[in-house]
């Protein structure tokens, strides 16, 4: 794949207007790199791809179960902000500067060339090298821990740069090696003008000189005719919004590439039959699209490598076989038209000795016995000479191995049919084994919905309830989405969430007690009664006037925090424990838009997709497909999720409903459990 430094600049431009505000929530493994998850507190979340060969704003789910060693090292970078993403220099190099809440700041340095690497450095300390993907030592420069980071070697003008006069300027300069080596147009441009040879010679065609000119009859037009198309292909790879993919046919040696444009050289592969060029709505899509195939690919060969190379031995077996069954007919037939002309003859005709005897020796079926002055006898019989038969015996005894090689054949081509069946048979395991490793691959991501940002459930009434996750959340869910409508729920105890009830009524009024029975107890098992491993707790609820911004004269609030006035409304002896379930879009609540939303920045829900939620039993029960009571428990991280999402899908009855929920990440999963560990509550128990 030849991705050039320009586009490389253009990608990094559309990356970072993508990102400005964010901050990295999660760093997953790739295929070859490495996988960002962005969050903002008010914008969709990001996933940006920086994969071996170029970084772009992914909307697939390209990571990999298990994290490298250098990704999970990378992971410190999570709650850093995103500051910027640009091209360095005019090599195929990113960085993408960080920084922490307390002002830390660290540098990554994505490179995009020899199967790519990724630099991890402090640019507070001259850029030195904290950790190295790919630990290597050049002539000019050292990729290890504790080198100051220096760029490679400049590879020519960047395009970016070239008008008329830097143009003749570098020909000027270059003019003694033009004469010296010979050099042809093209090949004086390439090493000159630091892209890649697709966009040279795009710039060629467009400017009608001649690829195979010497470069020493350059005249000062077709300099001119040369800036000219550099700035043509330059806005036009600015103004594109698309695309596009060159995919070679089997029979071509053309690699796989990607362009924002499609350059000409792509139209003649595509009329001569080489090769396919697929469009996209954009250069990010196209690249997705790469990336998925090159992994499908690659997990299709690795399960079924060994499959193939038996599947390819039988084959060629096979065609030893066939070869073999052609050569004994042939035979077969040849030795039969001889018999028949020696019989027909009665005598042998000692002109055509040496020609039988010679075509027989061929045949392996006669050999010279040294023991006998080299007379001609048969193979298979040491003490049958040929002088002792005549035409008509000769011709029989040919007969008769004409018949011995028809019996032969008949054999090969059991031997044949048995090696067909054992081709098919493992041809047929290898494409359910490729075709089982790419069902194992999901790449779709769900677009998720602005409520899940948040903590969030839907109550057994059909309604909304919006928890924060952390004080900058629990701040927005109170300055940003509650009404004036709505109700406010918070533990008794430091470090619990709001929840919010959105649009319970009309006016305000209090909750019934079912409901206010359901959010109160999320409530409590959101906040740190749950990783404290408590048993039960109190919550209250409220009106959203009695929550103040500011505490009374003398008193301190905590960001995150407010000052609640009046009475508080108790709900006493909550039990610590909820439920997780996968519940269809379809059964999300119908309610007024985000503020995002009436912006069009959000898209509603996919009525086909669906979503793990984590609630209260009574709430999942009436809302799930599926669900698992668990409780505060010893029980970390992924592993129980695993094991959670499992018993989710065993639950689910309809086949269609557990095929989709088996593509559910376990992501999602450990985004929606609250912090802490993990214990499942028995059958017994939820009974």
């Amino acid at each position: 794949m030849e991705i050039s430094a320009i586009e490389i600049h253009l990608l990094c431009s559309k990356v970072s207007e993508s990102v400005a505000d964010y901050f990295i929530s999660g760093i997953y493994s790739m295929e070859e790199g490495a996988l960002f998850r962005l969050n903002h507190s008010t914008k969709p979340e990001r996933l940006i791809a920086v994969a071996s060969f170029a970084p772009w704003i992914t909307t697939k789910n390209l990571s990999i179960p298990q994290a490298t060693k250098f990704v999970s090292r990378l992971r410190a970078l999570e709650r850093f902000a995103l500051d910027s993403i640009e091209q360095v220099g005019n090599e195929r190099i990113a960085r993408f500067s960080f920084k922490s809440r307390k002002g830390e700041k660290r540098n990554l340095y994505a490179e995009f060339f020899a199967h790519g690497n990724l630099i991890l450095t402090d640019p507070d300390a001259d850029d030195l090298i904290i950790d190295v993907e790919k630990p290597q030592s050049f002539r000019h420069r050292k990729l290890e821990v504790g080198e100051k980071y220096l760029l490679p070697p400049s590879r020519g003008i960047p395009l970016q740069n070239i008008d008329r006069e830097k143009l003749v300027s570098i020909y000027s300069s270059t003019s003694a090696n033009i004469v010296e080596e010979d050099l042809s147009a093209v090949r004086w441009f390439g090493r000159n003008i630091g892209t890649s040879r697709k966009f040279v010679e795009e710039i060629f065609f467009r400017a009608k000189v001649d690829l195979n000119l010497p470069a020493r009859s350059l005249s000062d037009t077709d300099l001119e005719k040369l800036a000219e198309a550099c700035e043509s292909l330059r806005s036009d790879l600015r103004k594109s919004d698309a695309g596009y993919i060159l995919l070679p046919l089997e029979e071509s040696d053309l690699d796989l590439d990607v362009c924002p444009i499609v350059p000409n050289s792509w139209n003649f592969y595509a009329q001569g039959k080489l090769a396919t060029i697929s469009s996209f709505p954009s250069l990010s899509d196209a690249l997705d699209e790469v990336l998925v195939q090159a992994i499908i690919l690659a997990r299709r060969r690795s399960v079924s490598q060994k499959t193939r190379a038996k599947a390819a031995e039988l084959a060629s077996a096979i065609a030893k076989q066939v070869s073999q069954i052609e050569l004994n007919r042939k035979r077969a037939g040849e030795l039969r038209a001889m018999a028949k002309t020696l019989m027909s003859s009665q005598l042998r005709n000692p002109n055509s000795e040496k020609e039988i005897v010679n075509k027989l020796i061929s045949y392996e079926l006669l050999e010279l016995s040294k023991d006998s002055g080299n007379q001609a006898r048969f193979s298979t019989e040491p003490r049958s000479f040929l002088k002792s038969y005549s035409g008509t015996a000769l011709g029989s005894r040919l007969f008769d191995e004409a018949k011995r090689l028809d019996s032969q054949t008949q054999r090969i081509e059991e031997i044949m049919r048995d090696l067909e069946g054992q081709k098919t048979n493992l041809l047929e395991t290898t494409r359910s084994q490729e075709e089982k490793a790419e069902r194992k691959l999901i790449t779709e991501r769900r677009e998720r919905q602005w409520f899940e940002r948040y903590r969030w459930f839907v109550t057994s009434n059909g309604r909304l309830a919006l928890g924060g996750r952390d004080s900058t959340s629990n701040s927005i869910v109170i300055n940003k989405y509650t009404g004036k409508n709505d109700v406010v729920f918070h533990a008794d105890l430091y470090g619990s969430p709001f929840f919010i009830l959105r649009n319970e009524r009309s006016e305000p009024g209090p909750p019934s007690d079912e409901i206010a029975l359901e959010i109160s107890q999320a409530t409590v098992s959101f906040s740190r009664a749950w990783k404290d491993e408590l048993g039960s707790a109190d919550a209250y609820w409220v009106f959203p006037d009695q929550i103040k911004k500011s505490a009374p004269s003398g008193e301190y609030l905590p960001r995150g925090s407010f000052f609640i006035e009046g009475k508080k409304n108790f709900v006493r002896h909550l039990k610590v424990e909820l439920s997780v379930g996968i519940m269809s879009s379809s059964n999300l609540p119908v309610m007024e838009k985000s503020p995002e939303e009436e912006q069009g920045v959000e898209s509603s829900p996919d009525s086909n997709s669906f979503l793990v939620v984590c609630g209260p039993d009574r709430s999942i029960a009436a809302c799930c497909q599926s669900r698992v009571k668990i409780a505060p428990g010893k029980e970390k991280g992924s592993i129980f999720a695993r094991r959670l999402k499992q018993q989710l899908v065993n639950k689910i009855k309809d086949i269609k409903v557990k095929e989709a929920s088996k593509k559910l990440l376990l992501d999602d999963i450990l985004r929606v459990l609250p912090a802490g560990g993990y214990k499942f509550v028995s059958e017994k128990q939820n009974n």
